[in-house]
Protein backbone atom coordinates (compact mmCIF):
# COMPACT_ATOMS: atom_id res chain seq x y z
CA UNK A 1 0.00 0.00 0.00
CA UNK A 2 2.76 2.31 0.60
CA UNK A 3 4.19 2.05 -3.07
CA UNK A 4 0.14 2.99 -4.16
CA UNK A 5 0.64 5.76 -2.20
CA UNK A 6 3.74 7.30 -3.54
CA UNK A 7 3.04 6.70 -6.95
CA UNK A 8 -0.51 8.17 -6.15
CA UNK A 9 1.17 11.66 -4.83
CA UNK A 10 4.05 11.45 -7.25
CA UNK A 11 1.62 10.29 -10.74
CA UNK A 12 -1.52 12.37 -9.33
CA UNK A 13 0.81 15.55 -8.76
CA UNK A 14 2.44 15.48 -12.22
CA UNK A 15 -1.21 14.79 -14.19
CA UNK A 16 -2.99 17.54 -11.72
CA UNK A 17 -0.33 19.95 -11.80
CA UNK A 18 0.19 19.67 -16.08
CA UNK A 19 -3.76 19.30 -16.76
CA UNK A 20 -4.06 22.56 -15.13
CA UNK A 21 -1.69 24.10 -16.64
CA UNK A 22 -2.23 23.24 -20.22
CA UNK A 23 -5.85 24.62 -19.40
CA UNK A 24 -5.03 27.83 -18.28
CA UNK A 25 -2.34 28.03 -21.25
CA UNK A 26 -4.71 26.50 -23.69
CA UNK A 27 -3.26 28.64 -26.90
CA UNK A 28 0.35 28.64 -26.18
CA UNK A 29 0.13 24.29 -24.96
CA UNK A 30 -1.70 23.94 -28.35
CA UNK A 31 1.25 25.23 -30.40
CA UNK A 32 3.84 23.58 -28.48
CA UNK A 33 2.19 19.99 -29.20
CA UNK A 34 1.81 21.19 -33.30
CA UNK A 35 5.81 22.31 -32.64
CA UNK A 36 6.31 19.17 -30.66
CA UNK A 37 4.52 16.63 -32.93
CA UNK A 38 6.87 18.12 -35.89
CA UNK A 39 10.28 17.18 -33.91
CA UNK A 40 11.02 13.88 -34.40
CA UNK A 41 13.89 13.72 -31.96
CA UNK A 42 12.31 15.24 -29.51
CA UNK A 43 9.31 12.59 -30.09
CA UNK A 44 11.63 9.67 -29.79
CA UNK A 45 13.18 10.80 -26.78
CA UNK A 46 9.85 12.01 -25.15
CA UNK A 47 8.88 8.32 -26.32
CA UNK A 48 11.67 6.40 -24.56
CA UNK A 49 10.88 8.47 -21.19
CA UNK A 50 7.29 7.43 -21.27
CA UNK A 51 8.63 3.65 -22.15
CA UNK A 52 10.92 3.85 -19.13
CA UNK A 53 8.05 5.73 -16.65
CA UNK A 54 5.53 3.18 -18.38
CA UNK A 55 7.76 0.13 -17.25
CA UNK A 56 8.98 1.20 -13.56
CA UNK A 57 4.82 1.68 -12.68
CA UNK A 58 4.40 -1.49 -14.64
CA UNK A 59 6.66 -3.45 -12.99
CA UNK A 60 6.42 -2.47 -9.37
CA UNK A 61 2.92 -2.25 -9.12
CA UNK A 62 0.53 -4.31 -11.47
CA UNK A 63 -2.00 -4.79 -9.58
CA UNK A 64 -5.10 -5.81 -11.26
CA UNK A 65 -8.24 -5.33 -8.32
CA UNK A 66 -11.39 -4.01 -7.14
CA UNK A 67 -10.14 -0.93 -5.41
CA UNK A 68 -8.22 2.62 -6.05
CA UNK A 69 -4.79 1.51 -6.83
CA UNK A 70 -5.86 -0.12 -10.14
CA UNK A 71 -5.81 3.31 -11.57
CA UNK A 72 -2.13 3.38 -10.63
CA UNK A 73 -1.72 0.39 -12.74
CA UNK A 74 -3.91 1.76 -15.36
CA UNK A 75 -1.69 5.09 -16.35
CA UNK A 76 1.26 3.27 -16.13
CA UNK A 77 -0.07 0.72 -18.82
CA UNK A 78 -1.25 4.24 -20.75
CA UNK A 79 2.47 5.56 -20.63
CA UNK A 80 3.98 2.39 -21.31
CA UNK A 81 1.59 1.88 -24.45
CA UNK A 82 1.89 5.39 -25.56
CA UNK A 83 5.85 5.54 -25.39
CA UNK A 84 5.74 2.68 -27.45
CA UNK A 85 3.65 4.10 -29.94
CA UNK A 86 5.62 7.57 -29.94
CA UNK A 87 8.80 5.43 -30.90
CA UNK A 88 7.35 2.86 -32.89
CA UNK A 89 4.47 4.31 -34.99
CA UNK A 90 5.15 7.97 -34.62
CA UNK A 91 3.66 8.60 -37.70
CA UNK A 92 0.23 7.36 -36.47
CA UNK A 93 0.96 8.80 -33.50
CA UNK A 94 1.21 12.37 -34.74
CA UNK A 95 -1.47 12.11 -36.77
CA UNK A 96 -3.65 10.52 -33.95
CA UNK A 97 -2.94 13.53 -31.79
CA UNK A 98 -3.21 16.68 -34.46
CA UNK A 99 -7.34 15.28 -34.84
CA UNK A 100 -7.14 15.03 -31.35
CA UNK A 101 -5.64 18.76 -29.99
CA UNK A 102 -7.91 20.22 -32.93
CA UNK A 103 -10.90 19.35 -31.89
CA UNK A 104 -12.51 19.60 -28.68
CA UNK A 105 -10.87 16.85 -27.88
CA UNK A 106 -7.87 18.78 -26.35
CA UNK A 107 -10.43 19.89 -23.36
CA UNK A 108 -12.09 17.04 -22.96
CA UNK A 109 -8.52 14.70 -22.67
CA UNK A 110 -7.08 17.54 -20.47
CA UNK A 111 -9.86 17.79 -18.09
CA UNK A 112 -9.93 13.66 -17.92
CA UNK A 113 -6.57 13.79 -16.61
CA UNK A 114 -6.75 16.56 -14.52
CA UNK A 115 -9.58 14.77 -12.25
CA UNK A 116 -7.54 11.47 -12.65
CA UNK A 117 -5.15 13.03 -10.74
CA UNK A 118 -7.47 15.18 -8.44
CA UNK A 119 -8.65 11.49 -7.73
CA UNK A 120 -4.95 10.37 -7.33
CA UNK A 121 -3.61 12.57 -5.48
CA UNK A 122 -7.06 13.10 -3.00
CA UNK A 123 -6.99 8.75 -2.42
CA UNK A 124 -2.73 9.26 -1.79
CA UNK A 125 -3.80 11.54 1.08
CA UNK A 126 -6.70 9.67 2.15
CA UNK A 127 -5.30 6.58 2.25
CA UNK A 128 -1.97 7.59 3.73
CA UNK A 129 -3.93 8.89 6.87
CA UNK A 130 -5.80 5.99 7.32
CA UNK A 131 -2.67 4.11 7.26
CA UNK A 132 -0.94 6.79 9.80
CA UNK A 133 -4.04 5.99 11.91
CA UNK A 134 -3.22 2.35 12.28
CA UNK A 135 -0.07 2.45 13.47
Amino acid sequence: MCLSIFFAFVIGSYLALTSLSMLVNQQRFRKIMHEFLADQPLLLLSGSYKILFGLVVVTTHNMWVSDWTVLITLVGWFFLLEGIARTFVSDRYVKTCKELYTKSGYTLTTWFWLLIGLYLVWAGFTFSGTMMAGQ
